[in-house]
């Protein structure tokens, strides 16, 4: 079964002269990390929030694992780690990794495991009571991708999870990505980023401008740039 099926979505922002996603259809196969590749602006994270439940006003069909959305037990089964940071600055790590495991309905006991567990997966114990205010930038992004992993998902999305972060944070969250899927989780990745993309991920959606151009393995794509520039007229990084 896919963890992933997305069909024909079509979607436009209130008085915008410009579809946001046109016609977008993919698919992520399970315990696979795929990229969702293209410019800034090309209607990642608009898709990103589609599958989340956050809009509704769109046509076309989402199903995760099999069970059309919006349903809570589907999503449920989604982690999402946002691009803007969804954190308490005031509060220290573990008390937002606490606050987050209550919203997600754990228990008292599955919080106080699962926050140990995965403070120490991303790096931060030694930082945990320390307000959330005084991390870094790729601190705080390895805290908003714990937060996305406290229920267990079964699919994580994340959207721009190394945007303004350090080459630290950056291999962390990397190696726990590449960790996480060992484990059996599937992974659909926003990015930019052409070498994360082929660092990371054995699949690739490409978008641009709110349409799919390219939708299967990696190795389908010798080179992702000329690719781009061939199907739109210009290079990747400057779109």
């Amino acid at each position: 079964m896919n963890a992933l099926d997305i069909s024909s979505i079509t979607f436009s922002y209130e008085g915008a002269a410009v579809r946001a996603l046109q016609n977008v259809s993919l698919t992520v196969t399970d315990s696979r990390i795929q990229a969702l590749l293209g410019p800034n602006g090309a209607g990642k994270s608009t898709l990103m929030r589609i599958v989340t439940g956050q809009m509704r006003d769109y046509s076309g069909d989402v199903s995760v694992y099999g069970t059309k959305m919006p349903d809570r037990s589907a999503l449920l089964s989604i982690g999402y780690a946002p691009q803007p940071i969804s954190l308490y600055t005031s509060l220290t790590a573990r008390e937002n990794l606490r606050f987050f495991g209550a919203m997600a309905g754990l228990s008292n006991e599955q919080i106080a495991l699962r926050t140990e567990n995965l403070l120490e997966r991303i790096g931060l114990t030694e930082h945990a009571d320390e307000q959330v205010a005084t991390y870094s930038g790729g601190m705080q992004r390895r805290l908003n991708l714990a937060a996305a992993l406290l229920h267990s998902p079964k699919l994580l999305l994340l959207d721009e999870p190394t945007v303004g972060v350090d080459p630290q944070s950056r291999n962390r969250i990397y190696d726990t990505l590449v960790e996480l899927n060992a484990e059996g989780m599937t992974i659909l990745l926003s990015t930019h980023i052409m070498e994360e993309a082929q660092r990371l991920c054995s699949s690739v959606t490409l978008v641009d401008k709110g349409e799919v151009i390219f939708d299967g393995p990696m190795s389908g794509i010798s080179d992702l740039e000329k690719f781009f520039l061939e199907k739109t007229g210009r290079g990747l990084r400057d779109a």
